[in-house]
């Protein structure tokens, strides 16, 4: 009889493994039968990076002044220089000049320097003396395109003078960026 019950127990085994089989396989299926699956494609672009590089500087040119808050302006798109209360004198003078170059006909933002920021000094017996610089323009203004990956940017500024402002010869440094729109 222990063959018998052997038999069966062998049988039932079976069965349930059968059964365990099917109805995993049936799941799968079920689960399969409501995915689905596609492809799709990546792409990207590299472009050559936009760089800055100057040319000419601001050159603000000679003149004598006698009482504070008079300025002289170089026009960033003319580089003509105007004055309120200082004598010009004769002098070279013109918007400081930069190379942009990049890719193709990108466009580009231009980041000039805030008010406040840029002083130009000369170096006197008593100590250095400043000129305030303000009043940035560029030309292009705030947007340049660039033109078979290149375009000349200018740039022009205003400087203010003090009371007493010492004679001398004045310079200073200021940063200029440029960004890919």
């Amino acid at each position: 009889m222990k063959s018998g019950i052997s038999a069966t127990f062998k049988r039932r085994a079976l069965h349930a493994a059968l059964v365990s089989t099917l109805g995993l396989a049936c799941a799968g299926l079920g689960v399969n039968a409501y995915a689905a699956s596609t492809s799709n494609t990546a792409t990207a672009t590299v472009v050559t990076p936009i760089s800055i590089a100057a040319a000419n500087t601001l050159r603000f040119g000679s003149f004598s002044t006698s009482a504070a808050a008079q300025t002289v302006t170089i026009n960033a798109q003319t580089s003509a220089r105007t004055n309120s209360g200082v004598l010009l004198v004769t002098s070279t003078t013109g918007a400081a000049t930069f190379n942009v170059t990049g890719d193709g006909s990108l466009t580009y933002a231009i980041t000039l320097p805030s008010n406040g920021t840029v002083n130009i000094t000369t170096g006197t017996q008593t100590g250095p003396e400043t000129m305030a610089v303000s009043s940035f323009t560029s030309f292009p203004a705030t947007t340049g395109t660039l033109t078979a990956g290149a375009q000349t940017l200018s740039v022009g500024a205003t400087i203010t003078t003090v009371a007493s402002q010492v004679a001398g010869a004045y310079t200073g440094s200021f940063n200029v960026s440029v960004d890919y729109n």
